[in-house]
């Protein structure tokens, strides 16, 4: 997305609200993290135009953190055993998704495997 995309859909936002106040809708950035409930995200702390090697670009500076250590697809995570009939059977941390004994990552959502 471009500095002009960006213009135009705020622009095209503001003009749908229905009468509301643009003072009252916050703006946040959505997280790309499994959860309950409504989407995890966060505030914008601020927006400013780069400089140096960042000229040309317009930045956006969340309030927290965008990637929590230890909800990334690439950290470890230890597979669950559940037990059906007397048998034994492995499911992804993440997904819940059926795995092999001996898979390295879950086959549906990609989470890494120990």
């Amino acid at each position: 997305m471009n500095l002009e995309e960006l213009k135009n859909t705020i622009d095209f936002e503001i003009a749908n609200l229905n009468g509301k106040d643009p003072k009252d809708i916050k703006v946040l950035i959505t997280l790309d993290e499994s959860n309950v409930g409504a989407r995890s995200s966060s505030k914008i702390k601020n927006i400013c135009m780069g400089f140096d090697w960042e000229n040309g670009q317009l930045r956006i500076e969340p309030d927290t953190r965008l990637v929590r250590k230890g909800n990334s697809l690439t950290d470890v995570k230890a597979v669950i055993c559940k037990e059906y009939d007397g048998r034994k059977y492995y499911v992804c941390y993440k997904c819940g998704s059926k795995l092999s004994k001996n898979d390295i990552y879950c086959r549906c959502c990609g989470q890494r495997l120990k």
